[in-house]
């Protein structure tokens, strides 16, 4: 795959309400060019819905959203995944009864807008970069599998070269090694590395493992409650007696 150009994203006052209920509350965050960044906090600290509005599955009650000096607050997922912007989910997020294959290319297809069609092959370019994506990620080899028999670990890396295939100047990790083996973890922890350095992505992502956190960060946003409580680089932020206090009274997220 080609490397990509990484963006900057800049949020601003960014706020998320459910009824009474504040999710996000004035988040302020501006990630660098090429910066990976992770997201942590307690659980209910408000990281999924961050995600969320970072991604257009939900729209702010308040504060704006920039690529760049490209505002883009309200896009739909699809919209954001053609300004460069996509997301690997929690939970995986594929079609067990596709082909591996077939998964990435469908999701191609999503991003242009285009139906996939079992009797009209897609053109040769799709094919090539649902295969280029594979091969970064190293499942090449089962691209003709059904992608629900994958190991765990296999069908994570099924979902990131999905969020890669688009070739994104942005790249959001929602908990990229949830249910991963300590060897997955490993794996997984040298693969994103590797992405990184080869396409020159901007990475954002939310981790409960706070080795993986500390291994891959270059700087973290603490969120608490829905509000950003600390923002540096890492040795910063893990010696932070408010972080420390955040984390032993409501556990690790």
């Amino acid at each position: 795959m080609e490397m990509t150009a990484a963006a900057s994203l800049t949020v601003s006052g960014l706020t998320r309400k459910f009824g009474a209920f504040t999710a996000v509350d004035h988040v302020n965050m501006a990630v660098s060019e090429g910066e990976v960044r992770a997201v942590i906090g307690p659980n209910g600290a408000g990281k999924t819905t961050l995600f969320n509005l970072l991604t257009g599955h939900l729209r702010a009650t308040a504060g704006e959203i920039r690529l760049g000096s490209q505002l883009i607050s309200g896009r739909r997922p699809h919209e954001l995944a053609q300004h460069g912007v996509t997301r690997a989910f929690q939970t995986t997020n594929i079609f067990p009864s596709m082909t591996v294959h077939e998964n990435v290319v469908t999701a191609l297809l999503g991003v242009s807008r285009r139906t996939f069609c079992f009797w009209a092959p897609p053109d040769q370019g799709i094919e090539r970069i649902a295969d280029e994506a594979l091969d970064l990620v190293g499942i090449s080899e089962h691209k003709n599998r059904k992608a629900g028999i994958l190991a765990h670990g296999d069908q994570r890396a099924l979902e990131l070269a999905i969020a890669l295939a688009p070739s994104p100047k942005i790249l959001l990790l929602d908990e990229p090694t949830a249910g991963m083996s300590p060897y997955e973890t490993q794996r997984s922890v040298e693969l994103l590395r590797k992405i990184w350095r080869e396409l020159n992505l901007t990475i954002i992502l939310s981790e409960h493992d706070m080795d993986v956190v500390f291994n891959l960060a270059q700087k973290v946003t603490v969120l608490v409650s829905g509000r950003v409580l600390a923002d540096g680089e890492p040795a910063a932020v893990r010696s932070n007696p408010e972080v420390v206090n955040a984390y032993l009274g409501g556990g690790d997220a």
